[in-house]
């Protein structure tokens, strides 16, 4: 099994794109020619086309993510998925918020976020976009802007970043203290963390000034 990599994703742009976007997403999905980079028809059932049913879902359901970005998911191999998506598996994006001219969702990914995924969809619709991510067993956090077609990366050990999405700082910190201790890891441990948590960021935007990459 995977390590699984948290991702927070949003979506902001022009109403009408925001709003095609959104329509992908909820929209059932068919296949109406293999290959990398298949064919899709967003239509209700009855299909027009005639050939067999192939979504990933049934109909009235929610697409899976990949098909977003109009791939068949049986033709795609683990070297194209890592190289090209960033992750190896399929995943499914849970919209926690649509309006106009904004979509917030999270999903996990097999252990990397799909960064590949995130700047087509940003390319594809035209929109503008942040996927915040991180992944606690290979101890890596970060976020990936994308503004007016233009990156900004941000990478980071995986507890500064998942301190800035807890309610808390200081209880972050409180709980992680137990879940040492509930491993009886020796003081100097404590000790340490307790000297890294005081230089973390205690915002986003200082988070973004600690680390951002160039």
């Amino acid at each position: 099994m995977p390590n699984w990599c948290e991702n927070i994703v949003y979506f902001t742009g022009d109403k009408a794109k925001i709003a095609k976007l959104v329509d992908r997403l909820i929209k059932p999905v068919k296949v109406v020619r293999q290959g990398s980079l298949a064919v899709l028809s967003y239509d209700q059932p009855p299909w027009e086309y005639g050939e067999e049913f192939k979504s990933d879902i049934p109909p009235g359901g929610h697409a899976m993510s990949r098909t977003v970005v109009g791939i068949n998911k049986d033709a795609a191999d683990y070297h194209w998925m890592t190289h090209i998506m960033g992750t190896k598996w399929d995943f499914d994006l849970n919209i926690v918020e649509s309006k106009e001219g904004s979509i917030h969702g999270y999903f996990d990914s097999a252990w990397s976020p799909p960064e590949g995924w995130f700047t087509h969809v940003c390319e594809e619709y035209q929109v503008d976009g942040e996927l915040s991510y991180g992944e606690g067993g290979n101890d890596f956090g970060g976020i990936l802007e994308v503004r007016g077609g233009a990156e900004v990366h941000y990478h980071s050990r995986f507890h500064p970043w998942a301190m800035l999405h807890d309610s808390s700082p200081q209880e972050y910190l409180d709980r992680l203290i137990q879940e040492l201790q509930d491993c009886d890891e020796v003081p100097s441990v404590f000790e340490a963390l307790q000297q890294d948590f005081s230089g973390w960021p205690k915002s986003w935007e200082e988070y973004k000034q600690f680390y951002k990459h160039s």
